[in-house]
């Protein structure tokens, strides 16, 4: 059997249509772990920022460990009460565009560690996760949405910067809190809002 070639027309319906599956997959529990994320990993840089600032204590900083126990063990939970939604190329394109910035950031987090260059792991992994955002926003052709996460690339690239500086360590804390609203949480919202727009039209 000949596969039946598409016309132009029919080509750009159908990556259309991948697209707004992809976007609808991306809604909380189908895929989409922005909000769970972000939420994670900005209540905790909250709680060691004020405890390393209450107490002077350093020891506050490994509470940034609970970030991957617990977004691994939210994210888990999360596609198991929603279920498995059918994957399409543009899903696992995402999917493997976030594991490897995830292998990256822990990479990044064990080498620094290894190396005793502490002060870098933040500014870097708020640059990594930033451009996590940027590339879904231009995969599924959200220009807002990117707009988010560029300005997430820029505060991280300020935070690099302070830290080679040796400026307050410290101030780091807060300003990785705002890379993760911009790059995480505001765009997790906005793909919820506009999956759910898309699905009462279907």
């Amino acid at each position: 059997m000949e596969d039946k070639r598409l016309s132009e027309k029919e080509s750009l319906e159908l990556i259309t249509q991948m697209i707004q599956n992809t976007r609808r997959n991306l809604d909380t529990g189908s895929g989409n772990m922005f909000l769970s994320w972000g939420y994670v990993c900005a209540l905790l840089t909250l709680v060691v920022w004020v405890g390393v600032s209450l107490t002077q204590n350093p020891a506050w900083m490994w509470g940034f460990w609970g970030i991957p126990v617990i977004g691994y063990l939210l994210s888990h939970i999360l596609m198991r009460r929603k279920g498995k939604p059918v994957k399409l190329y543009i899903d696992k394109v995402l999917n493997e565009v976030w594991q490897v910035l995830g292998i990256a950031c822990m990479g990044l987090v064990l080498g620094a560690t290894y190396f005793h260059v502490f002060e870098i792991i933040l500014p870097l992994c708020a640059i990594l996760i930033s451009l996590g955002s940027l590339f879904t926003g231009s995969i599924i052709r959200y220009t807002v949405f990117s707009g988010f996460p560029g300005f997430g690339i820029a505060l991280g690239l300020k935070m690099l910067f302070d830290v080679l500086n040796k400026s307050s360590s410290l101030q780091v804390l807060p300003e990785f809190i705002l890379v993760i609203i911009f790059a995480m949480i505001i765009p997790g919202h906005i793909l919820n809002y506009k999956a759910k727009k898309e699905n009462k039209r279907k």
